[in-house]
């Protein structure tokens, strides 16, 4: 049997199912792959992993070594550490944001689970309690902030920076802002991690005590900006107690630790129904999935979002129920959310008080 001719298409075709860790996209399409070349049965490549985290360096070339391991006809294979781009930030780290003293990732491993709603309630809930905070809107391919915070608007710029909007006491930016609910938002990754660097490093945010970050759902291209663009004081994972749900939270979780941003905690939406007729308490997706992974995996537990449709209704009117209805128990939970968030941001801080995410 013939082996056949070793190429440069079948190495990056092995590399294309290498993922990086933590993340759901994988090194090719990174760009983590540079200078390939075969000569004969020999292979040469460059890795260009932006961590300077030994053990996830360490990973991910056992990782490449393994992938291609596996195609006929390699011979040798050689790996070079390649120059990393924007020198300036290996070595200072994630550059933070002027008068901003925390900044909270609010993720979720699956769409539909709640999350801006989340987002939105608890940077409001903060807001409330007296401190000064933000909240950007990350999701670049489906910005839902907009609409949930009520009439549209148009950010000004002032001495070259954009101006964000003020939506109930809140500075708010979001792409939607810029482009319009009616505009589809089709990019190519490099460009939603330019979007998303503008989002952070070229608005006048004010002095804040806290910026909530809306991600998008899964573990991509925004999520690992993010981390490398300013450092994270921690993330808070939204997740409903169904089985799928739930793995997917665990793969969120996974990716902060990977980035080594601590875990302020999980949250589970839609955890029961409150019956609007007679307030009595309904399990829809077996309650308390939320708390088993927060124990398993030994994260704070933040608490139990009910699914109740003054939430929904908050989100779609643009009036949240944090404002709208300021005394009812919906409210009342996600201010709760919001004071173990504070407190777990405030221990995250003690821990690394530093927060350089390397």
């Amino acid at each position: 049997m013939v082996t056949p001719q070793l190429t440069e298409d079948a190495v990056i075709s092995a590399l294309r199912e290498v993922k990086y860790p933590g993340m759901s996209r994988d090194l090719v399409s990174f760009g983590m792959i540079k200078n390939t070349r075969v000569e004969g049965t020999t292979v040469y490549l460059e890795l260009q992993i932006p961590t300077e985290d030994a053990a996830v360096i360490a990973k991910v070339q056992a990782s490449v070594r393994e992938a291609l391991g596996r195609v006929p006809g390699i011979g040798e294979l050689h790996i070079q550490a390649a120059p990393r781009q924007a020198p300036q930030e290996a070595a200072s780290g994630p550059a933070p944001l002027p008068g901003v003293r925390r900044i909270i990732a609010v993720a979720s491993g699956k769409g539909g689970v709640g999350k801006s709603t989340v987002a939105v309630n608890l940077a409001l809930a903060l807001a409330q309690s007296g401190a000064a905070v933000g909240l950007l809107d990350a999701d670049i391919y489906g910005p839902n902030v907009p609409r949930m915070l009520g009439e549209p608007g148009r950010p000004k710029a002032h001495e070259g920076k954009i101006v964000p909007l003020v939506r109930y006491g809140l500075n708010v930016i979001s792409v939607g802002y810029l482009l319009g609910d009616q505009s589809p938002i089709i990019w190519r990754g490099p460009l939603v991690a330019q979007a998303l660097k503008q989002l952070l490093h070229e608005v006048h945010w004010g002095q804040l005590d806290y910026l909530v970050v809306d991600l998008p759902p899964g573990t991509g291209d925004t999520q690992l900006t993010l981390v490398q663009s300013v450092p994270l004081t921690g993330g808070v994972i939204v997740t409903t107690p169904s089985a799928v749900a739930l793995m997917d939270a665990e793969r969120g979780l996974k990716m902060f630790r990977e980035a080594r941003v601590p875990i302020l905690g999980i949250v589970e939406n839609m955890s029961y129904f409150i019956c609007p007729h007679c307030q009595g308490e309904t399990d829809i997706f077996s309650r308390g999935g939320g708390r088993q992974v927060s124990e398993s995996l030994g994260v704070p537990f933040l608490g139990e979002i009910p699914l109740n449709p003054a939430i929904r209704e908050g989100g779609d009117t643009g009036a949240p129920v944090v404002v709208a209805k300021p005394e009812s128990a919906e409210a009342l939970v996600f201010r709760n959310v919001a004071e173990r968030v504070r407190l777990a941001a405030e221990a995250a801080v003690e821990a690394m008080p530093q927060m350089i995410i390397r």
